[in-house]
């Protein structure tokens, strides 16, 4: 039985269909496991210590200090300083820089100039951080480093992200 060329053509595109979604399902798995590294990473920080504040019977939950992602890390911060007051970032700009950052992943290019324009000379401290981490969250319902590490490759979120975001202070009165 002899194939036409039209046969031929037709398991041709068969064999690289298959080949793609063979290629598509390794690459997919070992970016999966990258996050999924990253993300332990990060959970694996801490949560805090307990602090005596010289009353007896009180102790403080210290905020941690390394997680300025956490939604919560904003309350934990105001708790901490009470009944001091600190700064926060205020809504309209979280959610304006929440678009920037939505709108930084690219269909073919992404635009790492604008998360490093946001996180480089935007925030002001690691509260600013937590504000737009929950206006992300918000606005999209997705995790904002989640979503960063989906488009940024490791050397980038260093570069772009943590780079600046660890040079930031706690909080500002």
């Amino acid at each position: 039985m002899e194939l036409s060329k039209t046969s031929w053509w037709m398991i041709g595109g068969a064999g690289l269909g298959v080949i793609g979604i063979g290629v598509f399902v390794t690459l997919s798995r070992k970016h999966n496991k990258q996050q999924s590294m990253a993300s332990a990473t990060i959970t694996a920080i801490g949560s805090g210590v307990q602090v005596s504040t010289g009353n007896v019977g009180t102790t403080k939950q210290e905020p941690n200090w390394n997680s300025p992602f956490d939604m919560n890390y904003l309350t934990d911060v105001q708790k901490w300083v009470s009944p001091k007051s600190i700064r926060v970032l205020d809504d309209i700009s979280a959610k304006k820089f929440a678009k920037i950052i939505k709108e930084a992943k690219g269909t073919f290019n992404d635009d790492e100039e604008a998360v490093k324009d946001v996180f480089g000379k935007k925030l002001r401290d690691k509260t600013q951080v937590a504000s737009l981490s929950k206006a992300f969250y918000q606005s999209y319902k997705k995790d904002m480093w989640q979503y960063l590490n989906s488009f940024l490759s490791q050397n980038e979120m260093k570069e772009y992200v943590s780079k600046y975001v660890q040079r930031l202070p706690n909080y500002q009165s």
